[in-house]
């Protein structure tokens, strides 16, 4: 969920924090710190007004979180030996964030985006690295949990529920998003795995295993959007969707009647509107330069479906938000609140300031929101803005 698409914290100044308990509205800031790795623990408690954080902490790119029992999956899938976060790391920003009102909410994305786990468990990761990426992929390398094979499931159960035990949150999330059919069509090991069953069918023992594992520590499981709508699961009604192809998928999200949180990349993807970094699709390579090849994302055919979202920086958006757009009054309950997102292909602590605020700051006033209320387009408390940083309105 970059530009095209749905995870992922980040955040500079204290930004309408009042209270340890924020009630039923979910704020959240969400950086992804694995793509590539770009951000040490000094750069990840400089945390902002909101009463969730939410990190990415694994995905095709890199596996940087130090997983007791796991190690091996960092000790050969982080960018370096000190570009990981030991559990000592973990307890570090979930003190500091806790200290501050704010939940640290996980994601470990499966069965997509997970190539990284091949360089330590080849085994369990079908289309490692294929080419061309753009077959196999929404963004190179390739690599997707084999979700049909029993072995498979019981070392990501086990895995999540390991990662999960680092982290106090009550809410941990599974990713789900971008799940590419071709990839286990190419497979040999899933499709001897699939032994006659529907990728669907083995996506719902897939889900039910890992979720079970979560829901046996007390954790409810978080998904994107596709997890509810483009396939048909034994989802709990307890979980909760992440609305972020578009504004208008989270009434099909609420007539379905799952809670959801809207992370909408037509509103809230704080990096969408500059520009790509795939390079010549899809010969790409990672670290390609857009530049070196004169392509943006609007050059792809893929990244065309959403140019809405990528030619136009949609400053106005975040503040004219409207979380209740097509809901009946009976759904709004269904609405948690929203997160502003920053997927970091192109973002790091050089730019974090200036790229998230004064728009993350909007996110205070559009979750929050009530019937009738007007958004105002303000930011709470001072921001980038105020200090001269610069920020993108």
């Amino acid at each position: 969920m970059r530009c095209s698409r749905p995870t992922r914290h980040l955040a500079c100044l204290e930004v309408s924090i009042r209270s340890v308990n924020c009630g039923s509205r979910y704020r959240e800031l969400f950086i992804r710190s694995v793509r590539p790795w770009r951000f040490r623990i000094p750069q990840l408690i400089h945390i902002g007004g909101s009463c969730w954080t939410r990190r990415e902490i694994s995905s095709h790119q890199s596996f940087p979180l130090v997983v007791p029992e796991f190690t091996d999956i960092a000790e050969k899938a982080a960018y370096s030996a000190d570009a990981v976060y030991i559990p000592q790391d973990v307890a570090h920003i979930v003190s500091y964030a806790g200290q501050r009102g704010i939940d640290v909410l996980v994601e470990i994305d499966t069965p997509g985006h997970t190539s990284a786990i091949s360089k330590a468990y080849p085994e369990h990761v079908a289309c490692a690295d294929a080419k061309p990426w753009g077959t196999y992929a929404n963004e190179p390398p390739a690599g997707q949990l084999r979700l049909a094979s029993p072995a498979t499931i019981d070392f990501t159960a086990s895995l999540l529920s390991a990662a999960a035990k680092l982290f106090p949150s009550t809410l941990f999330a599974t990713g789900g998003d971008e799940i590419n059919t071709r990839c286990y069509q190419d497979d040999p090991q899933t499709q001897q795995d699939l032994a006659g069953r529907t990728l669907n069918e083995a996506l719902d023992v897939f889900t039910q295993a890992t979720h079970g594992a979560l829901r046996s520590l007390g954790k409810t499981p978080v998904v994107w959007e596709e997890m509810v709508l483009n396939f048909n699961l034994t989802l709990s009604n307890d979980t909760i969707a992440l609305v972020w192809i578009s504004s208008e998928d989270a009434a099909a999200v609420a007539a379905k009647g799952f809670r959801f949180i809207h992370a909408a990349s037509n509103s809230f993807y704080l990096d969408c509107g500059a520009g790509g970094w795939v390079g010549n699709y899809p010969q790409a390579t990672v670290g390609a330069s857009p530049l070196r090849h004169g392509k943006t994302l609007r050059d792809i055919p893929f990244f065309r479906v959403r140019a809405h979202a990528l030619i136009n920086p949609f400053p106005l958006k975040a503040y004219t938000f409207d979380p209740l757009a097509n809901l009946t009054s009976e759904q709004a309950s269904l609405v948690l609140g929203g997160q502003h997102l920053l997927w970091t292909e192109q973002s790091g602590p050089e730019n974090l300031d200036s790229i998230a605020w004064p728009r993350a700051a909007a996110s205070r006033r559009c979750s929050g929101r009530v019937p009738g209320e007007t958004i105002v387009l303000r930011c709470h408390g001072c921001t980038s803005l105020d200090i001269g940083l610069g920020g993108v309105a």
